[in-house]
């Protein structure tokens, strides 16, 4: 019958052979699945994760095990426990991976895939903990965990980096250290909707992860080009390619809100923006992120329009919504973009004026608006123009030639239901085109199970190397040691040598 040292060892050999063969997979996924920017050398690379949604005690204490038997409660406090906890850290892997452990990687190894660089910035698109309706002291306590867990090497943005106008000024925009800066966006389970928002949830978000409106440039050296003006000989223009970041709390656009004073504070940030003297020639494109997606048709997205309200004794405030109004999203889009504020007519032919993430939708969705009449079968003469939706990869057959379109990425969510997802999003000037582009590719690292079944072999892997060894040491392992020999002499002589066996 064979030893059990003689079952381990081979079987250590294999878990090891694994172990070693998962835990890299795990830890580089990015290169193995091609992961890259979509112009890895491009100015703005920006790191985009959704939702992650904390959770915390309310999901460890909850009501609904009340009546189960104290073992069963504990059991399931046990697991629940070490869920968040595995959660945590499966969330932390993902964005050390990508934002720190691979571009080290191919900084140190050229000859590996170049697509990975450090990001220039990083956005968490909202919904960062799971519930508005906990208390002061669980939402420290995610807050802990965010930032000391999940995101350990991230920071919040400084408190006085803003104006009143919040606006981030140009001489301490080169001050902050932006690759570990995280731009948190407000989502409806940090502040909730707009008939739920309260000054105190507010203040308790901003305080723990940053503004809830803002907004900054970003300037890029200059472009000289050669250009015809007017049909006249051409000249040296000097172009000043600019990006623009606005950070939108979405949440209290669209009433009736609880309190109307925050939210006029998000209107009136709106109107600074939409006021703002843009060079809509393309040199200058406008980087949205906002929580709650644009308003488009059923069918586009998982997520088909829907809002729901308060009973009237409560106020028939807003209750929930899975996009922002039409009227809304057509005040974003025709301002923000140039077509209301300029005319479509001022806008370049094949100039895109930016791109639009949102989270929400923890499905994801990619899609196109664009200012034009109804499809061509539909078209009639002297049709007004409005703004529609299409998806993304429907673009071709959708939008016709000449008019302006605006693409959104509602970023799947990084949770480990939805595959651990990560956006990585490019923007760079084209001098051919004389305008800025943009390119968004996703990242998964699939399901937390698998993260949790590499970390279990790699423990088991340990244990039994630890077993393994001690059989060893002490003799387990079945192998007959062989008698050592001392051999003695008397007086100094060859003559009457000794020989004692030692066992």
């Amino acid at each position: 019958m064979p030893s059990l040292y003689s079952v381990l060892s081979p079987l250590l050999c294999i878990l090891t052979v694994v172990s070693i063969l998962s835990t890299t997979g795990l830890y580089i996924y990015p290169l193995l699945l091609n992961c890259s920017y979509p112009n890895p050398n491009a100015p703005f690379r920006l790191l985009t994760l959704a939702d992650p949604q904390l959770e915390g005690n309310t999901s460890i204490y909850s009501s609904r095990y009340a009546s189960s038997p104290p073992w069963i409660r504990s059991l399931r406090r046990f697991r629940k426990t070490l869920d968040l906890w595995g959660n945590d850290h499966y969330l932390a892997h993902i964005y050390r991976t990508l934002h720190t452990t691979v571009p080290a990687l191919t900084r140190l190894l050229p000859f590996l895939p170049q697509g990975m660089p450090s990001p220039t910035h990083v956005t968490v698109l909202g919904d960062l903990i799971g519930s508005q309706w906990i208390s002061n002291t669980e939402f420290n306590s995610r807050g802990n965990r965010f930032w000391n867990t999940v995101f350990p090497t991230a920071r919040r943005l400084p408190p006085r980096a803003l104006t009143e106008s919040g606006r981030i000024p140009k001489t301490i925009y080169p001050l902050i250290q932006w690759p570990y800066t995280l731009i948190n966006v407000v989502g409806n389970h940090d502040i909730g909707y707009s008939g739920d928002i309260r000054p105190d949830l507010i203040q308790r978000f901003e305080e723990t992860y940053g503004p809830v409106n803002y907004e900054f440039t970003i300037p890029f050296p200059e472009v000289n080009v050669s250009k015809s003006v007017d049909g006249g000989p051409p000249q040296n223009i000097t172009i000043n390619p600019t990006l623009r970041v606005i950070n939108l709390n979405s949440l209290n656009i669209d009433s009736p809100a609880r309190d109307y004073d925050i939210q006029m504070q998000t209107y009136n940030f709106m109107n600074k923006v939409f006021s703002e003297d843009i060079n809509w020639d393309g040199s200058v494109a406008t980087v949205l992120l906002t929580h709650v997606p644009l308003h488009k048709p059923a069918g586009v997205c998982v997520d088909p329009p829907m809002e729901k309200y308060y009973e009237p004794k409560y106020g028939s405030l807003l209750r929930e919504q899975n996009h922002i109004s039409k009227g809304a999203s057509d005040m974003l889009l025709g301002e923000l973009f140039g077509i209301r504020r300029a005319g479509e007519e001022n806008i370049g032919e094949g100039k895109e004026m930016g791109i639009i993430l949102t989270g929400h939708d923890h499905e994801g969705c990619d899609t196109v608006h664009w200012f034009g009449k109804n499809d061509e079968e539909q078209k009639k003469e002297g049709e007004e123009k409005t703004w529609k939706s299409a998806k993304w990869g429907d673009r071709d057959g959708r939008v016709g030639q000449g008019e302006k379109w605006v693409r959104e990425v509602t970023v799947r969510s990084m949770m480990g239901e939805f595959g651990g997802n990560a956006g990585l999003t490019s923007a760079w000037f084209d001098e051919k085109t004389m305008s800025w582009r943009f390119e968004y590719s996703s990242c998964p690292v699939g399901v937390q199970h698998f993260w949790w079944t590499v970390h279990i072999v790699d423990f088991i892997t340990m244990v039994l190397a630890v077993v393994v060894g001690i059989m060893a040491a002490v003799g387990a392992d079945g192998r007959k040691k062989v008698p050592k020999v001392v051999v003695t002499k008397a007086n100094g002589s060859s003559k009457g040598i000794k020989e004692k066996k030692v066992q």
